[in-house]
């Protein structure tokens, strides 16, 4: 449970295909509130590695972590000040997040200023590599799909705020569905 004080920050992670940046913009939509694509962060030479069907290594990594960690922490730093009610008052952000070494990163956000959970975008390997073979001008090759599902750690709820949730959903009612439970969980501390 966060602290009404801080800021909820909403981390929407999993494999390719999932939804992420989908189910982010409808997210948005119904609170307006901060959105950072954590793909549109990864430098130039991430991308060009992911384009060639090359798996990153940590190493690569890292410092892309740090500057997402570094730019939650800017965003919800701004947005302390703000009505605790208003559902402006979070930032969305999406990040593959597989292993828990990599949200341990994104975690390092200060505690007195944000609340970060994980919205775990579930589903099958099939349903998976279905919508990364639809997908157009996307730099995710549909072949890097086993590579992420052998890295996944998936989040558990014993150690991690976390939200589960099963992307067999359509996105607008997915991401109501996950706004509900971040409200009944007491994530956020605003209705809709």
């Amino acid at each position: 449970m966060a602290s009404p004080a801080t800021v909820p920050i909403l981390v929407l992670m999993g494999t390719a295909g999932c939804g992420k940046s989908t189910i982010a913009e409808h997210i948005q939509g119904l609170l307006g509130c901060e959105y950072i694509e954590g793909d549109d962060m990864h430098p130039d030479a991430n991308v060009q590695k992911m384009s060639r069907g090359e798996a990153l290594n940590d190493d690569d990594r890292w410092p892309w972590l740090r500057a997402i960690t570094k730019a939650l922490t800017e965003k919800a730093t701004k947005l302390l000040a703000e009505d605790t009610t208003s559902t402006r008052r979070a930032v969305l952000l999406t990040c593959s997040s597989l292993r828990k070494s990599y949200r341990d990163i994104l975690r390092q956000v200060p505690t007195n200023v944000a609340k970060v959970t994980f919205v775990y975008l579930k589903g099958s390997r099939e349903l998976l590599l279905e919508r990364i073979s639809a997908r157009k001008g996307h730099f995710m090759a549909a072949t890097m799909l086993d590579s992420q599902i052998n890295s996944l750690e998936e989040p558990n709820p014993e150690e991690e705020s976390v939200i589960v949730a099963d992307i067999r959903k359509d996105p607008p009612t997915l991401a109501r569905w996950i706004v509900d439970e971040a409200i009944k969980e007491k994530i956020v501390y605003f209705a809709l």
